[in-house]
């Protein structure tokens, strides 16, 4: 009879202890999914005079993140293809980040908004703007833009090629001035006369 009570106490331990383990459990499962990662949404709107209006959402869970830094980012192809900074954002109350932006020539641009925050998360969304008709002020300037795109590298090449050709003349006069040997005509000194030095004879007084 002892031992049927002690069984019973140790069975009655044991549910205690899984019961406590799967309420924590419980209980810390909705404090994991209430932090979701944030996520971003990206988007352009174009404005009358040409520019255009760069718009960002953070949302984290459904809802909407303020005081948050967004970077737009432009993709180039001028001595290689990169990816320059437009500028930064922070986002409102509703959580949009919004930045002008007003390009400087026609066709599809590839834009991305890239946000980070400071809890390590991160997230970006690339996007695609069709720039057409009408530019902003800069535009008068943009046709020159791709002359110079096409000619920087050339232009670029002939100078560097020419700065070595010019070190490479310094260099060989250098060296065969220095391998040719020096004449005595051409020294600038008159040469030295050896043996003895005869003496002119002497006049005769006009006293004897």
């Amino acid at each position: 009879m002892i031992a049927r009570n002690r069984n019973a106490a140790w069975v009655l331990r044991a549910l205690a202890i899984v019961t406590v383990f799967v309420a924590s459990l419980a209980l810390a499962t909705p404090s994991l999914a209430a932090d979701p990662p944030a996520r971003l949404q990206a988007d352009a709107q174009q404005r009358e005079d040409g520019s255009w209006m760069l718009r960002a959402t953070v949302t984290r869970g459904g809802a909407v993140k303020s005081q948050e830094t967004v970077l737009f980012l432009a993709r180039v192809e001028f001595f290689g293809e990169r990816w320059v900074p437009l500028g930064t954002a922070v986002t409102d109350a509703a959580g949009v980040a919004s930045r002008l932006y007003s390009p400087t020539a026609n066709g599809v641009q590839e834009l991305i908004a890239r946000f980070a925050a400071s809890d390590g998360t991160f997230d970006s969304d690339p996007f695609e703007i069709t720039v057409s008709g009408a530019l902003p002020a800069l535009s008068e300037e943009a046709p020159v833009l791709p002359i110079v795109r096409a000619w920087a590298f050339p232009v670029g090449a002939a100078i560097l090629f020419l700065v070595w050709l010019m070190l490479a003349v310094i260099f060989l006069r250098a060296v065969i001035g220095i391998a040719r040997p020096t004449s005595p005509q051409t020294s600038g000194c008159a040469p030295t006369r050896k043996g003895p030095v005869e003496s002119s004879p002497q006049q005769p007084s006009s006293m004897e």
